[in-house]
């Protein structure tokens, strides 16, 4: 009787069992109940009719179907939870209000989107009680210890008016925590939040998601037992180059950097690359003994120079410093490896470096005849000097796509410099896949340029951003001309329009042959160092930058008449 009287119901059978929860159980009760009252009924109406069946008995019955039913049902909705739920879900933790914590656990746990480890509420009252079966660890003041000591990945703010929002997205950035905020359900049919989603960086690049190939066979080859030196191995892309070389068979992997933060998180990330060696350094690649004690004890065989101070607003005013880690930080490791006799060695250059208007750009294409120079002074010997020039990585420190999306997130306006500028782009792990490429090319001094494609209008990438967060430009989210900022350009160039550009062997990457150095440059270099070892004024160096034969052309500098007529 009982399975006829919830059949009465259509809505008996329209609950799921796999997602059985508390409402599916009062539900089923109130349906299963009308057979119990009856049974009673008819037991007190017609005590002859039931006549050895006490009234103890039908309740009984009643709450044992029920904790079999219910037992059924939830058996069967845990054994799809374990089916359904991922392994390496991130480890979680949520900071909401009273009101929101409880439903905040719900979806998460119904959406298997992560691993809630605990709670942060607001409310100092609610410290160490438990909210939806998971225990409040304490208040956002304490936010940067519990991140540590739990090992969380992902803050979730629940509600997105919290009052210690900006206090939780600061902590958690600081330590390098995704933060996502889940709005609440009042929120969001008030209009009071916007509907965002992530984006990724594949999204952005040209032609939709490129997926990295393996490894090229010469590139396996090139690398096959060598003790490689990365600089700059704690930058976006040193750390990406560490990441493709230690996938190769190499006998030794050293990686360079000033920052011991990221050293050390790089670190963590390699491990130990299947029981080879990976060593780490924390130095300046301008200090001299630090160089040249490296390359004494480990004897790299491959350089790949990634260091370099890249920001074009900020060296505009520290031009002494853009001199010695650009340009004589290079010296330094050039010479080291024509003296220990390394195989090859590539410096990572830049699009910016193409007829230089920022004193970065001027200072890598200074390095980049440096490179040129030093290859030229030394073609009796084993080392291949080589310069990859690319132009904007996608998601690297400092590139406009995290720029744009915290502008997003914080509602706008998403600032552009000038609605005509232009850029190259490309993701960091391709670019790295073909500098890789490109250094197994025997070279004396050339620079390899990588295929990135036709130049973006900055306005059109800031509103195909907008519009893959899920806002429409201009009505979501503003887009403000700020202007051009010191030594930027409209439009870069990745060779001069008369440099000859021939293909390589592979099938995006290009070789420019490289050009004549003159006799005087390494006298002129030599005054450079001097005088940027001496501090001297911004005018001075960029005077003596514009006497260099690398087509400096800063925009609205005045040179004395001395600069002119050199």
């Amino acid at each position: 009787m009982r399975p006829l009287s919830i059949h009465l119901s259509r809505e008996g059978y329209r609950s799921t069992w796999r997602f059985f929860d508390v409402r599916d159980g009062l539900f089923l009760a109130f349906r299963s109940l009308p057979v119990t009252v009856l049974l009673l009924l008819v037991r007190w109406q017609e005590p002859k009719a039931l006549p050895i069946v006490p009234y103890s008995v039908l309740i009984l019955e009643f709450g044992i179907f029920l904790v079999f039913a219910c037992t059924l049902r939830l058996t069967r909705r845990l054994i799809n939870d374990a089916a359904h739920t991922p392994v390496d879900r991130p480890r979680a933790l949520i900071v909401g209000s009273e009101t929101t914590l409880a439903t905040a656990v719900h979806h998460l746990h119904t959406s298997n989107e992560a691993h809630v480890l605990g709670l942060v509420s607001e409310d100092v009252r609610l410290a160490g009680a438990n909210i939806a079966g998971r225990p409040v660890l304490g208040h956002p003041d304490s936010l940067a210890s519990l991140l540590v000591s739990h090992r969380i990945e992902v803050v979730v703010l629940s509600g997105a008016n919290l009052r210690c929002a900006a206090q939780v997205i600061r902590d958690a950035s600081l330590l390098d925590v995704q933060v996502r905020i889940l709005p609440s359900g009042s929120e969001l049919m008030d209009g009071r939040v916007k509907v965002n989603r992530e984006v990724s960086i594949d999204q952005l690049t040209q032609g939709g998601t490129k997926i990295l190939n393996a490894a090229h066979p010469a590139v396996v080859q090139c690398f096959n037992a060598r003790t490689v030196l990365i600089t700059g191995a704690g930058g976006s892309i040193g750390s990406e180059m560490a990441r493709q070389v230690a996938a190769l068979n190499v006998d030794r992997l050293i990686v360079l950097d000033h920052d011991e933060n990221s050293i050390f998180e790089l670190m963590n990330e390699l491990g130990d690359l299947n029981g080879r060696k990976v060593v780490p350094i924390v130095g300046n690649i301008r200090d001299h003994d630090i160089v040249h004690q490296t390359f004494k004890l480990y004897s790299p065989q491959i350089v790949l120079h990634a260091a370099a101070y890249k920001h074009v607003p900020v060296m505009e005013d520290n031009c002494c410093e853009a001199v010695l880690n650009n340009v004589a930080g290079t010296r330094e490791l050039a010479d080291a490896a024509i003296e220990f006799g390394c195989e090859r060695f590539v410096m990572i250059s830049t699009d910016k470096a193409v007829n230089p208007s920022s004193i970065m750009g001027a200072t890598k294409r200074t390095a980049e005849m440096l490179i040129q120079q030093r290859a030229i002074e030394n073609t009796g010997l084993q080392t291949h000097f080589a310069c990859v020039r690319f132009g904007n990585v996608l998601g690297s420190r400092g590139s406009v796509v995290p720029i744009f999306l915290r502008q997003i997130a914080a509602g706008g306006p998403v600032t552009i410099t000038h609605e005509e500028m232009t850029r190259y782009f490309m993701t960091i792990p391709q670019a790295v896949q073909l500098v890789l490429q490109a250094a197994t090319l025997a070279s004396r001094g050339d620079v390899y340029l990588l295929d990135m494609g036709d130049p973006v209008k900055i306005i059109d990438f800031a509103k195909e951003i907008i519009q893959l967060s899920g806002l429409v430009p201009g009505k979501d989210i503003d887009i403000k001309v700020v202007g051009i900022r010191p030594g930027e350009k409209l439009h870069e160039k990745l060779w001069r329009d008369d440099a000859l550009v021939t293909p390589t062997p592979f099938r995006e990457v290009f070789q420019v042959q490289a050009g004549i150095v003159p006799a005087g440059f390494p006298q002129l270099l030599a005054e450079l160092e001097r005088a940027a070892r001496a501090r001297k004024s911004g005018a001075e160096i960029q005077e003596l930058l514009y006497q260099l034969p690398i087509d400096y052309c800063p925009e609205k500098m005045e040179v004395t008449p001395m600069a002119i007529a050199n």
